[in-house]
């Protein structure tokens, strides 16, 4: 079966005013979602990123400091799962509660020979 990425972005401003209680609800909405996909035997792994930290690499120019403070939308994190097509995974991806503040970009990992 195929593997996906699922590449979450969301803009880390919108954060600032949210209290603990909606962060705590936010974060367990999104548990849920990774455990109902993992039990029905489509996650692999997943993790979120560090906030604020990061380093931008580009050939011929020295490594700097990211993301940047203004980017719109920066990487928060990701999700390996298995699908049998990119429908499959985009709709995998549709029913993720991360779709409410930020955008899930969906790609194909090439299969390793």
């Amino acid at each position: 079966m195929p593997h996906y990425i699922l590449l979450s972005r969301d803009n880390p401003a919108q954060f600032a005013d949210i209290s603990p209680a909606e962060m705590e609800a936010l974060i367990g909405k999104c548990a849920a979602w990774r455990q109902s996909i993992e039990d029905q035997g489509h996650a692999i792994s997943g993790e979120k990123l560090s906030g604020g930290t990061g380093r931008v690499l580009r050939r011929g120019l020295a490594a700097t400091d990211g993301p940047y403070t203004e980017a719109k939308e920066v990487m928060g994190g990701f999700f390996r799962i298995s699908a049998a097509s990119y429908d499959e995974a985009a709709a995998l991806a549709a029913s993720c509660p991360h779709l409410e503040f930020g955008s899930i970009e969906v790609r194909e990992i090439e299969p390793t020979p």
